[in-house]
């Protein structure tokens, strides 16, 4: 933009506010020389205290390319005010973005993308910018994928533009679509690296849609100014055929999934790829074997017809990774578990609390699901009790204290104690009437662990030290669920950046994560979590804290006189008003709405039962979302 484009656009936009002005006192002067009868309406309408100069604005990513269905976020950038950071309206001249910025297309193209600010609910003509989405079909026979440039070395604060390519197996490139990911700083949808603060050396890692190749190169941001901060790399050399890439050392082979659980004569389709040395994932030709049925070499197993435990095998290069098939006749004979459907139309989003809607509580209404444990001797009885009542369960199968899970004499979980609780689940009439609840949509899903992040000792709502619990393992643990109920959805409940918000979920399709007060902004938190949902394609189920998270009370004298009391100092309940705008703000946001917990007396206040029931409301009338991975 040249200096006397910018002059003359401030001047175009100073007569603009100067003629704004003049009318505004015009209008006050036709009129009685009193105050407007209506003074917010009156200052709603007025112009931005201040000078008469447009707020900038700058759309982020400026180009990016996507594959079809890929969804890539729209923001804008350099606002100075926080609170105008996401009023923002959005709108494509093709494919679909929504309030949030969030574009796909189904159809390749380039498409246009425009931002305006909005201030007092009003677009800002002169406030706007564009982007470009570059719409690409899924590339095939790719076998790699390449980031340029190679490393980088930044001064704290610079930037620098990142690419990514497909590689095809004779050296040629391709474009593709990525996942971007970076420690040390943030990376946009477009691969543009802003370092953070600290010195050190950092990772920038460009992940394929299907989660099975990627490449990472190294980031050192250094002490201090360094000349290298251009945000465009310089070109390197172009790629021939005539020099493709060596071919990567593979030290790795991954077979996915590691387990599953099957009827007989049903089919599955498993996965092979190779691990490098630096940790990136790689193509590679893997040759399948299998017991128990017969597999192809695209990975499609076919299980035979006689009950018990075989294998699949991955092999390349010398390498190879096995995976544990159990084959299990379900009630009624040989029949497979029904794959899940759609929920009824017209049930809307499940929105409940946590606590026994099915036994202590008489009348349910107006909470259509409810957070449930359940133990191998009652699961079958309330899915049958659920599925009359018409309340959707999302289940704790291994819930409850903590030191369940932990070995004998032991401080802290113990895997191996686990899985032999989650045996008892491991039943024909079990897994059949799973199945069931999971395709009428009786089940939401189940949640593995409770807070994996929490740590240290002595209150009983720990998992033993600090670093105990990792993403991995809960993830091992999703797998050990869904090779027992392979249609269930399976997730685990924390805040969503509360534990390793660096690393992610491969294998659990959902995250519970609960708002409370004290956590700041709504806005941002729903939005944090959303964007955590979409870089790591899972589902949020959203939850709100009703007993604990209203606006604690700080005065010195713990009585919460606007809500009343929490169940620790100085935790206040939340007020009827901030139920509805804290429901109303997550629970279409996302698969459904939870609270922590049911209480009858907080259930009985009529405020809070209207509050409840607009939430249900509002809920019941949108369509439904199943909480499984995108």
């Amino acid at each position: 933009m040249t200096y006397t484009y910018k002059l003359a656009r401030r001047l175009a936009v100073s007569r603009r506010f100067v003629m704004l002005h003049i009318l505004v006192l015009l209008a006050a002067c036709a009129g009685d020389a009193t105050e407007p009868t209506n003074m917010v309406e009156y200052k709603r309408l007025s112009p931005p205290a201040g000078p008469a100069e447009p707020i900038a604005v700058r759309v982020l990513p400026g180009t990016v390319t996507i594959e079809i269905n890929q969804r890539v976020r729209f923001r804008r950038d350099g606002a100075k005010a926080p609170a105008l950071r996401q009023n923002m309206h959005w709108e494509a001249n093709g494919g679909t973005i929504d309030s949030l910025g969030v574009f796909s297309a189904r159809q390749p193209g380039t498409y246009r993308i425009v931002g305006r600010l909005k201030y007092a609910g009003h677009l800002r003509a002169t406030a706007a910018d564009t982007g470009t989405v570059i719409v690409i079909p899924r590339s095939k026979g790719v076998v790699r994928v390449k980031v340029t440039p190679g490393s980088a070395e930044l001064a704290p604060g610079a930037e620098r533009a990142f690419t990514a390519a497909g590689k095809l197996k004779g050296g040629d490139t391709t474009p593709i679509g990525v996942k971007w990911n970076a420690t040390g700083g943030t990376i946009d949808p477009a691969g543009v690296y802003r370092a953070g603060s600290a010195a050190g050396r950092y990772r920038v890692i460009a992940t394929n849609l299907q989660g099975t190749l990627a490449d990472t190169v190294r980031v050192t941001i250094a002490d201090g100014e360094t000349p290298d901060t251009a945000v465009t790399p310089a070109p390197e050399p172009p790629d021939t055929t005539a020099t493709p890439d060596p071919e990567p050392s593979v030290t790795r082979i991954i077979l996915r999934p590691a387990s599953v659980a099957l009827a007989p004569r049903a089919t599955y389709q498993f996965s092979g790829f190779g691990r490098d040395n630096a940790g990136d994932s790689v193509a590679v030709d893997v040759v399948f074997t299998a017991t128990g049925g017969t597999i192809n070499q695209s990975g499609l197993y076919t299980a035979g017809s006689t009950v018990g435990s075989y294998k699949v095998i991955a092999s390349a290069r010398g390498l190879a990774d096995t995976a544990l098939i159990t084959l299990a006749a379900v009630s009624g004979g040989e029949t497979p578990p029904p794959a899940p459907t759609p929920v009824a139309p017209g049930r809307g989003l499940p929105y409940g609390p946590t606590g026994n809607l099915l036994g202590s509580v008489s009348d349910p209404a107006p909470f259509t699901a409810a957070v449930q444990g359940v133990s191998p001797d009652n699961i079958v009885r309330y899915l049958a009790k659920a599925r009359e009542a018409k309340i959707r369960l999302e289940l704790n199968m291994t819930g409850g204290q903590h030191e369940r899970n932990f070995a004998p004499g032991g401080d802290r979980f113990d895997m191996a104690t686990w899985k032999a609780r989650m045996n008892g689940y491991n039943t024909p009439a079990i897994k059949a009437a799973v199945a069931e609840a999971v395709a009428d949509g009786t089940i939401i899903g189940n949640s593995v662990m409770d807070e994996p992040h929490v740590s240290g000792g002595g209150d009983g709502n720990t998992w033993g030290p600090k670093g105990t619990m990792t993403k991995a393992m809960v993830d091992e643990m999703c797998g050990y669920v869904k090779a027992i109920f392979p249609t269930l959805p399976v997730g685990v409940a924390h805040r969503h950046d509360a534990f390793e918000p660096n690393n992610s979920y491969r294998v659990c399709e959902f995250v519970i994560t609960q708002y409370a007060a004290r956590l700041g902004s709504i806005t941002a938190f729903r939005d944090g979590a959303l964007a955590l949902g979409r870089r790591d394609g899972h589902a949020i189920l959203f939850s709100i804290n009703i007993l604990n998270g209203g606006t604690q009370d700080r005065d010195g004298t713990w009585d919460c006189p606007q809500s009343g009391k929490g169940t620790y100092s100085p935790n206040c309940r939340m007020t009827p008003d901030q139920v509805r705008q804290n429901g109303l703000a997550l629970g279409p946001a996302g698969c459904g709405l939870l609270m922590w917990r049911y209480d009858a007396e907080f259930m009985a206040k009529p405020e809070n039962r209207r509050a409840f029931q607009e939430i249900a409301n509002t809920l019941a009338a949108l369509p439904n979302k199943a909480c499984r991975r995108s």
